[in-house]
């Protein structure tokens, strides 16, 4: 008597793992796309138009600014001001920004509020030309 072998479908050689792939970048897309963790900060130019710039200052702010003006840049009591609606901000040139953030702020400076200083390049002295300009243009996403 001969005996026949079940027959199979044949399998997918990643089985089920075509799903789980695929879910898998269907999370990954939503994060690049849109999740940021729940972070309210501005990523856009103030045309509205994206701005590498602007995303890269912001970057670089979070690295070299927040530990004084909060991660939410809303300020730090008793050390840096929040760089929303800042007047300082408002009335200087970028240029001026730059130079302000190269040499930074005595504590005994008479427009110095908090009487702590800030330090030259915010303490981050590997910060570039582009990347102060960078920042600058973020900055200027908060008013």
């Amino acid at each position: 008597m001969t005996r026949t072998e079940p027959t199979t479908q044949p399998r997918s050689a990643l089985g089920r793992r075509p799903v789980s792939v695929l879910l898998g970048l269907v999370v990954l897309a939503s994060v690049a796309v849109g999740c940021d963790g729940g972070s309210n900060l501005p990523t856009r130019a103030p045309d509205g138009g994206a701005s590498s710039a602007v995303a890269r200052g912001e970057e670089l702010a979070s690295q070299s600014c927040s530990a004084c003006h909060g991660q939410d840049f809303k300020g730090v009591s008793g050390l840096g001001v929040s760089f929303y609606d800042n007047a300082f901000i408002q009335d200087h040139t970028d240029d001026e920004i730059v130079v302000f953030i190269k040499e930074g702020r005595a504590s005994d400076a008479s427009d110095n509020d908090s009487g702590i200083a800030m330090p030259p390049y915010g303490g981050n002295t590997r910060l570039t030309e582009d990347d102060l300009a960078s920042i600058v243009s973020f900055l200027r996403t908060l008013q």
